[in-house]
């Protein structure tokens, strides 16, 4: 049967010693949706790095996880047993920097730590690590533990229950037509090997360029792109273009797209300047993208 249906991301993170309690909690998602999906008009949507996670080149794999997930997600599932994981430029791990990122963002966040016998394989360093952490993270918050993936799961069901509650979803609509002018922009990085050299050396041809679409239904007029840095980069990070750009304004139709070539130097991001006008109403918006 179709229904229309709210559709939230759960993002599922841990470190890489928690594959059964990943799995009970997927596990609990799907049990949700097939027992109260059509009644509650939501479906929760979970995703994981191994399985969802798109490959892309130019950026630390912790910035692709941020910004294909973290920042597209709706609530945070936090997972730990004995590891605390890898650091981050950012954070002691990776999971952390995803706690840390989704919650300054507002972003519902559980977290959990297990309550099972620590294993005899269990680096000293990494249960410090871990310990130092959930005492620095109980100053921020209420933590959970779990006896086992099953208790696990059924916290889980708790949470997103309370969740729920919380954001107030309300009756789920259809697609909302669409009004204006949506200008989006992305960045496509690709080397290709073209040949070798006598002496076995690949000769490669790099793609490197910023494309530029209106995902609306109006032409954006005098349209204008601008590219800044990030506050948080590096004095001698930055950029630069191939050999044109958007210098000047140009109307960019419904569905059409631009492109230009675009070199970052130095940088995981850019923010994007749009600035354009629909008849007599000037629109401007500005879009951080991974690059």
């Amino acid at each position: 049967m179709v229904f229309q249906a709210h559709v939230l991301k759960i993002l599922i993170a841990s470190p890489g010693d928690t594959d059964v309690e990943r799995d009970a909690v997927e596990s609990a998602l799907g049990g949700w949706n097939a027992s109260r999906a059509e009644t509650e008009q939501t479906v929760l949507l979970p995703w994981r790095w191994e399985k969802h996670g798109i490959p892309v080149l130019g950026a630390s794999a912790q910035s692709v996880i941020n910004t294909q997930a973290v920042d597209q997600s709706d609530i945070v599932v936090a997972l730990f047993d004995s590891r605390l994981g890898q650091a981050t430029e950012e954070a002691v791990s990776g999971t952390a920097e995803e706690i840390k990122r989704a919650h300054e963002a507002g972003k519902p966040v559980h977290v959990w730590f297990s309550n099972e016998p620590i294993p005899r394989n269990a680096e000293v360093k990494q249960l410090a690590a871990l310990k130092k952490f959930r005492t620095e993270l109980e100053k921020v918050g209420l933590l959970g533990s779990y006896a086992n993936p099953d208790d696990l799961a059924y916290q889980v069901r708790q949470a997103i229950e309370h969740d729920l509650q919380q954001l107030a979803l309300g009756t789920a609509k259809g697609p909302k037509a669409k009004a204006g002018a949506l200008i989006r922009s992305r960045f496509h990085y690709e080397k290709n090997i073209t040949g070798y050299t006598s002496k076995g050396r690949p000769n490669t041809h790099t793609i490197s360029r910023l494309y530029i679409t209106n995902q609306g239904d109006v032409a954006a007029e005098g349209l204008t792109i601008t590219i800044s840095k990030p506050e948080a980069a590096d004095a001698d990070a930055g950029f630069r273009w191939g050999s044109s750009e958007p210098d000047a304004p140009f109307d960019l139709l419904p569905g059409a797209e631009r492109d230009w070539p675009f070199l970052p130097v130095g940088l995981n991001s850019v923010v994007v300047h749009s600035q354009w006008s629909e008849g007599s109403r000037a629109h401007s918006e500005d879009q951080t993208i991974s690059v």
